[in-house]
């Protein structure tokens, strides 16, 4: 490892990333990384919620208009065509949280999805859009399927979603819409972490506040 760093000035992230993006390994890892989050996705636990269909469905449809308001244009800082800075990440988070890996992943994808199609910032991309939908996957699996301290989890979200989606697919996604070169996308990366930073200060404070103002007995938070 000590040799992607080598001749790289601190906090060079496009030089850094760009070495570790040059790897296949890094990609197979990627690749059985997101294996093992479908497979816990699926396998059996404990349910996030309690709700009827008709509730979840309500839910999801709540969180979605969330969504779609968090990507669009109101609430988004629009950079350049290949950045964009939102907080849709944290209404992933509280997909995640409540609904589970599924409901999380279909509230951030379709959000996504919608804005693309009814306020869109340019053509719409389905690799940014799977990655999207990953910031209310992640949290949807870490919070169901390990112990421990919310916040943490929470901010252990958000760094695994910054590797996953803005370091890995986001950047791919780019890359194959722009026809930009990999190195060159990744000077974005600083900027990505600092809005990941906010969205995940955001996402803390739900996780604090939700469980106090949730229907009693309707989620297992």
């Amino acid at each position: 490892m000590s040799n992607l760093l080598l001749k790289t000035k601190a906090f060079d992230f496009a030089k850094i990333f760009s070495n570790i993006g040059r790897q296949w390994y890094y990609y197979l890892a990627l690749i059985v990384v997101i294996a093992l989050l479908i497979v816990f996705a699926l396998k059996t636990k404990k349910k996030r919620n309690n709700l009827s269909k008709t509730q979840k469905i309500a839910y999801i449809s709540v969180l979605t208009a969330l969504a779609v308001i968090a990507n669009s244009p109101i609430c988004t800082i629009h950079i350049s065509d290949v950045l964009q800075v939102s907080l849709v990440a944290s209404v992933g988070l509280v997909a995640g949280y409540l609904l589970g890996a599924i409901g999380g992943f279909a509230v951030s994808f379709i959000g996504d999805l919608i804005c693309g199609i009814v306020m869109p910032f340019g053509v719409y991309n389905p690799i940014i859009g799977i990655g999207t939908g990953l910031w209310g996957f992640v949290p949807g699996i870490i919070f169901t399927y390990f112990k421990g301290n919310d916040y943490i989890k929470t901010i252990i979200s958000f760094a695994v979603c910054f590797i996953l989606n803005s370091f890995a697919i986001n950047t791919y996604g780019l890359s194959v819409m722009y026809s930009l070169s990999f190195d060159k996308l990744l000077v974005l990366l600083p900027i990505k972490l600092a809005t990941v930073g906010i969205n995940a200060v955001i996402g803390c404070i739900f996780v604090g506040i939700l469980p106090r103002i949730l229907p009693k007995g309707k989620f297992n938070l």
